[in-house]
């Protein structure tokens, strides 16, 4: 709801969306979800794929190129499921989750508030979906002001396919037995 005095509505918008971050990890707490699923996701991050090794390991990525000529685009934040580096001051939803970045949120809230606009994000496309490398202030801002989309400088990337895992044919199992030379 909106005060008409600026530095009230942005003190708002962040209280708010913090609120929101807070019930979504209550819910998820007492749904028993563990605290990851409400993490933000990113790049590369694998929990469990074949081929992928230990869970949690991240598969590197290498860029394509920028996705057209001015590498400009108009990216509906719901497209824009992740990150490319980890952040513990969002959730999945681009909701705060701590007061360490309301200076930084109010500060951007300001600049939109009045007209001025935001800088584009800088973004990581793989697979269809948006992952952010720089912007994660200014989406949580949008989104918390209702915007459906924002202007973002696009890269295309895409994950390397990981190395097949090494079978160690010659090494005893963790229980000390040596695996069974036949081939399966």
């Amino acid at each position: 709801m909106r005060t008409g005095l600026v530095q009230q509505d942005i003190r708002d918008d962040f209280d708010r969306a913090r609120r929101r971050a807070a019930r979504a990890k209550m819910a998820g707490w007492l749904l028993g979800r563990p605290a990851s699923r409400n993490r933000l996701a990113v790049l590369g991050e694998v929990t469990s794929a074949p081929g992928a090794g230990c869970p949690g390991r991240r598969l590197e990525y290498e860029r394509v190129g920028r996705l057209r000529p001015a590498g400009e685009a108009m990216v509906p934040i719901s497209q824009i499921v992740g990150t490319v580096e980890p952040t513990r001051y969002f959730d999945r939803q681009f909701r705060p989750t701590s007061d360490d970045v309301r200076a930084r949120f109010q500060r951007i809230a300001v600049e939109i508030r009045s007209g001025r606009g935001m800088d584009p994000v800088e973004l990581y496309r793989c697979s269809g979906s948006y992952y952010v490398l720089d912007g994660h202030h200014r989406i949580a801002v949008a989104r918390a002001l209702g915007q459906r989309s924002v202007c973002a400088l696009v890269t295309e990337v895409r994950l390397n396919n990981p190395a097949p895992p090494v079978r160690h044919q010659d090494r005893p199992n963790p229980h000390g037995h040596l695996p069974d030379p036949s081939p399966r």
